[in-house]
């Protein structure tokens, strides 16, 4: 493959790597631990559950993102990327179990820019050799954004102002990639999300391995809270996928089960949606 066929502008749209230099960016791409990587038509590149040590840009080609879904457990692709599109860095993140939460395969022919792991976690909200202080206006406008919605969200209502002030001991703001998983069916729930910008699509995969889309959300909706009521046994009940970038905020479950002891009518009002949303999906399987 030829040198130089990725720049700082291909990284840059990475949002872990939007606040950094051009030289920051150059370092990244001339490091030895990175490279080019090329793969054939249908050829592997990561596995769902494996352990993740690097994340990819795409510079040209198609692939594939599936995840084992339906009761054959069959391979089923859910989302196409391509060129500029960036996979991968979901498991590198801090908090996670570092598991692919996909497989991803090539559908065409492939190049792609390989980022190891120590790269990802060096430049997460600015922890790194060197700091970006214009990333700091940024930051303080994603404050004011977190503060706003979280006070005009119906969740949190009853919370004292005093305690919604306390907020970034228990939210926590990510950014996730096009087509990757916030959540996935079955798996424990012990966070909601409220979407800040972007956009999520709802989904199960009967037993036939059809995908049934149960709804898209929009920037202000939130999703997640299901796995956290009382009567709840604790599990996902549906796959939640961006559809492009997204930031989310993520929310910890004591503070949504606090608020849901002070107001009982948004507890009954929840879980009538929570058995409606059973019924649906109960129809969907067939």
């Amino acid at each position: 493959m030829t040198d130089n066929i990725i720049n700082p502008s291909h990284l840059r749209k990475v949002p872990l790597f939007a606040s950094l230099s051009d030289a920051e960016l150059t370092e990244i791409i001339n490091s030895p631990d990175n490279g080019y990587e090329e793969y054939g038509m249908k050829q592997g590149i990561i596995r769902e559950a494996e352990i993740g040590d690097c994340m990819y840009v795409i510079l040209e080609g198609t692939v594939e993102v599936s995840i084992k879904g339906g009761g054959s457990g069959r391979e089923i692709t859910i989302a196409t990327l391509r060129a500029g599109d960036f996979f991968g860095e979901q498991s590198l993140l801090p908090g996670g179990e570092g598991r692919r939460n996909a497989s991803v395969r090539a559908f065409q022919p492939s190049k792609l820019f390989r980022i190891d792991k120590k790269h990802v976690l060096l430049h997460i909200d600015g922890i790194g050799e060197s700091e970006d202080v214009t990333a700091i206006p940024k930051f303080k406008k994603e404050e004011q954004e977190v503060r706003d919605i979280l006070r005009n969200l119906r969740l949190f209502k009853s919370l004292a102002d005093i305690e919604l002030d306390s907020y970034p001991t228990w939210t926590e703001v990510i950014t996730v990639g096009p087509g990757d998983f916030v959540v996935k069916e079955s798996e424990h729930g012990d966070h909601l999300y409220v979407i800040l910008d972007g956009f999520v699509e709802v989904f199960i995969i009967d037993e036939g391995g059809k995908v049934n889309i149960l709804a898209k959300l929009k920037p202000g909706d939130y999703f997640g809270e299901q796995a956290l009521m009382e009567n709840s046994d604790g599990e996902r009940n549906a796959y939640v996928r961006t559809d492009d970038e997204t930031r989310l905020i993520k929310i910890a479950k004591d503070y949504f089960k606090l608020a849901l002891k002070r107001d009982s009518a948004l507890a009954v009002a929840l879980t009538k949606t929570g058995a409606a949303q059973k019924e649906e999906i109960k129809k969907l399987e067939g």
